[in-house]
C-alpha cells in the first residue's frame, strides 16, 4: 500500500511539473519573439542592418526612421498575435511608388532573418513569422 501511495505521489508530482512547464511556454508567436522587448530588439537590429545596406538605403531617404520603427514594431506585434494596434498605412499604400524590386525585397527579408538570428530566435519561430509576413509580398513588390 505504501508503495502505491508513493507511486501516485511521484506520478502526481511529475504531472504537476509537466503542467507548470507547459504553462510557462510562450503560447503566441509574439511571446515566442520575446513580447514587447523582443520585438523592439529585433526591430532595432533589423534597422541597424538596413542602415548599412547601400542596395536598399535609397528607399528610406525620405523616411522618418523613428515613426518607421514604431510602425514596424506595431506591425510585427499584430501579425504575430500580440495585443497591439497597428496605426500605419496598409502595406500596399505604404509601398506605392517605391518600385521595390524582387532583389530589394529579398535583401530586406535577409536583414530581418539576420536580426531574428541575432536575437537567438529559434528556426521554427523565425519560419512561423516569415510565413505570416509572406502574403504581404504582393502588396510590396513593383508598384
Amino acid at each position: 500500500m505504501v508503495n502505491i501511495v508513493k507511486h501516485h505521489i511521484v506520478v502526481f508530482g511529475a504531472l504537476l511539473l509537466l503542467s507548470v512547464a507547459c504553462a510557462s511556454q510562450p503560447t503566441t508567436l509574439y511571446q515566442q519573439l520575446g513580447g514587447d522587448k523582443g520585438v523592439s530588439m529585433i526591430t532595432d537590429d533589423f534597422l541597424a542592418h538596413l542602415s548599412q545596406d547601400k542596395r536598399i538605403l535609397h528607399h528610406f531617404e525620405q523616411t522618418d526612421i523613428q515613426i518607421f520603427r514604431q510602425r514596424l514594431i506595431e506591425h510585427l506585434c499584430v501579425i504575430s498575435g500580440g495585443e497591439c494596434v497597428y496605426q500605419g498605412a496598409s502595406m500596399f499604400d505604404a509601398h506605392i511608388g517605391l518600385h521595390i524590386s524582387q532583389a530589394d525585397f529579398d535583401a530586406v527579408v535577409g536583414h530581418l532573418i539576420e536580426a531574428l538570428k541575432q536575437q537567438h530566435i529559434p528556426l521554427a519561430t523565425r519560419n512561423a513569422l516569415l510565413a505570416k509576413l509572406a502574403p504581404l509580398y504582393q502588396d510590396i513588390i513593383e508598384h
